[in-house]
């Protein structure tokens, strides 16, 4: 029997504690109470064999008086800092004296030495995993960036093979698309013809849209992106990306990690990028094709522009790149417009630019097209009487041959009717827009003298042989040049190919010759000008006051309207 001074327990504390070795068992007694003859078993372990020769088996019975205890909570009254009671666990101590580890050699040099390292195993762990990771993050922001590169071009050249289902030519009658006109359109949108980029002008109503979108559904759409223009240059800007696929890269990954550059936002940079865009698509597209044709992009209502610097630089944006690409034969530009305006401005650059003028059908053309309207009316609804030839004559020299007003009389019942209705709005209209009042205020200045300016042209117009005025007649009589620009974007007069001022349709016409030849017209005409000079005349007069009060103050303002002299 042994016997050991102290000994700990989670429990309790043990002291006196005495073990005994029989046969491979151990057991542990305790007495507490300092009573040799009272002893309690506290431990019996049959398996374990303890050698008091060797050290290790001292360190073994330690472990086994604390197997149940965690190392880290183990509290000693008396603690050895050279021999803690607990250096480790009873489990592991049995496995290191049945296992016993074999020590691993120091890395050593050719002559034997240690080899030093610098940076400990955690450290290199540490630099391995992390620069594996930055590698791997680069990796793939590389693959995405050549992968968003690739889809942004993909996307545009989607937009010329798909086509769009909005865009679709309503106008009845293959008459109207027989015009020779339509013939040359046909092979620009086919890209029959290249090397060219083309402005068509014409009123409104004439049917130049009508006359693109049926060659766009004859090539099924195929190589053709259509765009509506807008004053807001950043709704263009949208609207461009709309139809071209295109979304100014918005929903790139890596702007979220970047600062936004500080162009961004301008949308004539937008515009740039988006034509970039098309030019790419355009040299893939020529590159792949057996027989190589020109793509084509529509600007339509280019007219909407608005005539300042933002609405000028965007103008020649797009006219600098239909010249180039029409000098690469890649790219076709087609633009649509109203106003005679954008050809002037548009000739001062222009070297490759066509013009195709879109006019009113005359009468014959007008007769049969309508004619052949009423026919597929009257089968639509199975019912209907035949007009007779002098019935449809007096229309057309009532309407004349403008597309829309055609379209909109065929699919009534009576025609006669719908005629009077059609000229009595454009009665109003006109008087709205440049109606003439003898006794206006000064607030009505600026309208009352467009007005005068533009009855002084329509007046000359219609008392003209040929119904027509030379364009620098017109600017003499009008007087400023801005007049008759404003006048042809309003739609009251045009401008033909032989730069002659007329009536913007038949119908106005008919209008203007009603209200030149009233008898109070050059009566009121009179006095409006009359009045336009004097409120003319006040507003640039100044009177000078010289008083002697005050120490002789000048003053100086808009005379006093009274009926006496001082």
């Amino acid at each position: 029997m042994h016997r050991i001074n102290r000994s700990h327990s989670i429990k309790s504390r043990l002291y006196n504690t005495t073990f005994t070795q029989k046969k491979n068992v151990i057991r542990f007694f305790s007495n507490n109470n300092n009573n040799l003859n009272s002893f309690k078993l506290i431990y019996h372990n049959p398996k374990i064999q303890i050698n008091f020769s060797k050290r290790q088996s001292q360190i073994i019975l330690k472990r086994c008086l604390n197997q149940d205890t965690n190392a880290a909570g183990v509290w000693d009254t008396f603690p050895d800092p050279f021999h803690p009671i607990v250096e480790k666990s009873a489990e592991t101590a049995i496995d290191d004296e049945n296992y016993p580890r074999q020590k691993k050699n120091p890395p050593t040099d050719g002559g034997g030495k240690k080899k030093r390292t610098i940076l400990s195993p955690r450290v290199m762990d540490a630099v391995l995993t992390t620069v594996m990771g930055l590698a791997a993050v680069g990796l793939g922001g590389v693959v995405y960036q050549a992968w968003y590169e690739w889809n942004e071009v993909h996307k545009v050249e989607l937009a010329f093979k798909k086509s769009a289902p909005l865009l679709k030519s309503r106008t009845k009658g293959d008459r109207f698309f027989k015009r020779k006109e339509a013939a040359i359109i046909n092979k620009v949108i086919s890209g029959e013809i290249a090397g060219k980029y083309y402005l068509l002008v014409g009123e409104r109503g004439t049917g130049k849209t009508q006359l693109i979108l049926n060659a766009m559904q004859k090539n099924n759409q195929f190589g053709v992106v259509f765009c509506d223009a807008h004053s807001d240059s950043e709704i263009f800007k949208v609207r461009l990306g709309k139809a071209l696929n295109y979304t100014y890269r918005e929903d790139y990954v890596g702007q979220l990690f970047a600062r936004e550059a500080p162009e961004r936002g301008s949308a004539l940079l937008d515009v740039e990028k988006a034509l970039n865009m098309v030019e790419a698509v355009a040299i893939k597209y020529r590159n792949k094709a057996i027989e190589p044709k020109p793509l084509v992009l529509i600007i339509n209502n280019i007219h909407s522009f608005k005539d300042d610097e933002e609405g000028e630089d965007l103008l020649e944006l797009l006219q600098q790149r239909a010249e180039s690409w029409a000098a690469t034969k890649i790219v076709t530009m087609i633009f649509n417009t109203d106003d005679y305006s954008i050809h002037e401005r548009m000739k001062r650059d222009a070297s490759r630019m066509d013009v195709i003028r879109i006019s009113e059908l005359n009468s014959d053309e007008a007769m049969s097209l309508l004619k052949e309207q009423r026919k597929e009316r009257r089968k639509e609804l199975r019912k209907g009487r035949e007009e007779s030839d002098d019935e449809l004559k007096e229309i057309v020299d009532t309407i004349g041959g403008r597309l829309s007003y055609i379209d909109k009389i065929a699919k009534e019942d009576n025609i006669k009717e719908t005629a009077e209705i059609l000229k009595n709005e454009e009665k109003t209209w006109i008087i709205n827009q440049i109606g003439l009042i003898p006794n206006f205020e000064e607030t009505a200045f600026d309208d009352q003298k467009y007005a005068s300016c533009a009855w002084k042209l329509i007046k000359e117009i219609v008392k003209s042989e040929n119904h027509s005025v030379p364009l620098n007649e017109g600017r003499i009589i009008t007087g400023n040049p801005k007049w008759i620009e404003k006048m042809d974007h309003d739609n009251i007069i045009r401008i033909d190919e032989n730069q002659n001022i007329r009536a913007d349709s038949r119908i106005l016409f008919n209008i203007f010759d009603d209200m030149v030849n009233k008898d109070n017209f050059e009566e009121d005409l009179a006095n409006v000008c009359e009045r336009v000079e004097e409120v003319d005349k006040e507003q640039r007069t100044r009177e000078l006051i010289w008083s002697k009060k005050n120490d002789q103050v000048v003053r100086i303002g808009k005379p006093k309207k009274s009926w006496f002299f001082w």
